[in-house]
C-alpha cells in the first residue's frame, strides 16, 4: 500500500516550521464540499488502520491546499484544493469516513 509522506506546507508557508494544527482548523475547507459538519466524523487511516475523530488527525494549512495527516503514522488521509478550474477533493488516504446518523 502506497503512503504519501510529501511534507505540505506550514501554515505560515515554510514547510520546515513544524507548525501542525488539529483537524478542526480544516473543518471549514471540508464543510462546504461535505454539505456536512466534518468535526462529527469518524476517519479510518488508509495507511495503518487507525480510526481517528476528523478533529484527531494533523492538519497542514496556508500551501496550495488543505492537508489531513493520520496521528499515528503521518500518512496523508485527505486534502482540498481550490483552484480556478474548481475545488479538488482526494480522500484517496483514507479507508472510509463514517458520518454518524442524527436522531430523528
Amino acid at each position: 500500500m502506497t503512503s504519501y509522506r510529501s511534507t505540505p506546507a506550514a501554515p505560515d508557508g515554510d514547510a520546515e516550521s513544524g507548525a501542525v494544527l488539529d483537524g478542526n482548523a480544516a473543518a471549514g475547507d471540508f464543510a462546504g464540499i461535505l454539505a456536512s459538519d466534518p468535526t462529527t466524523v469518524t476517519v479510518s487511516c488508509g495507511s495503518c488502520g487507525s480510526t481517528q475523530a476528523f478533529g484527531q488527525l494533523l492538519a497542514y494549512l496556508g500551501g496550495p491546499g488543505t492537508v489531513l495527516r493520520c496521528r499515528q503514522c503521518e500518512a496523508m488521509v485527505a486534502r482540498v484544493a481550490k483552484t480556478p478550474q474548481g475545488t479538488w477533493l482526494d480522500l484517496s488516504g483514507s479507508s472510509s469516513w463514517l458520518f454518524l446518523s442524527t436522531p430523528a
